[in-house]
């Protein structure tokens, strides 16, 4: 699965700490970036963790912060880390506000912790998630070939079909007719697609 705010918290190496939305750490992460703009959604696309320093934001006062942070909601940013003992030793309570305020999960980043250290571990989980995506893909294409030329049969070749899809499977004859789905319940549900499967035949 992709990084979450969760996984990047339990990462020994960084020791990140939760200020903020612990009930929103499950949120997938696509990216950390890091921007010390006032207005950095511009350049979001969503999903990020925006990492900061607080040098370029007006991080004591609570109604900058509040527009700051409901900004950053809006771009579908899912997490902010803030750099402990670099401007401040601690994050600014008028930003702890506006974070739980909006339901912004807020990270503290402790001043040993580079930022490229945490763009680094999303980066290594992203593309592990995506390595194992590719080795099940091929995995499921080396057990359905040898499920089609085996003996087993369309039957056996449907079920593992459908657990690797995670749904149902059927295969019909030329004239549209069920011969065999998987799993038992779904031979019902594919009889009834009979009429689309005959005009998909006519196209």
């Amino acid at each position: 699965m992709p990084p979450t705010l969760a996984s990047l918290v339990r990462h020994p190496g960084l020791k990140l700490s939760v200020l903020a939305g612990e009930d929103r750490l499950e949120t997938p992460v696509r990216w950390a970036h890091v921007s010390e703009l006032a207005d950095p959604v511009p350049y979001m696309e969503g999903g990020e963790l925006l990492l900061i320093t607080a040098m370029q934001i007006e991080a004591e006062d609570p109604e900058a912060m509040s527009r700051y942070v409901r900004r950053l909601v809006g771009a579908g940013v899912v997490g902010l880390g803030f750099a402990l003992g670099v401007k401040y030793a601690e994050v600014p309570a008028a930003l702890a506000a506006a974070a739980k305020e909006e339901g912004l999960p807020l990270i503290g980043v402790p001043r040993p912790t580079p930022f490229i250290a945490i763009s680094k571990a999303v980066s290594a989980a992203i593309a592990a998630d995506q390595y194992r995506a590719v080795t099940a893909g091929f995995e499921a294409q080396r057990e359905l070939t040898r499920a089609a030329i085996g003996a087993e049969g369309p039957a056996a070749l449907l079920a593992r079909l459908a657990a690797h899809v995670d749904g149902w499977a059927a295969l019909y004859d030329v004239s549209g007719s069920v011969v065999a789905a998987a799993p038992d319940w779904a031979a019902r549900r594919a009889a009834r697609l009979t009429a689309d499967v005959e005009r998909l035949r006519s196209r």
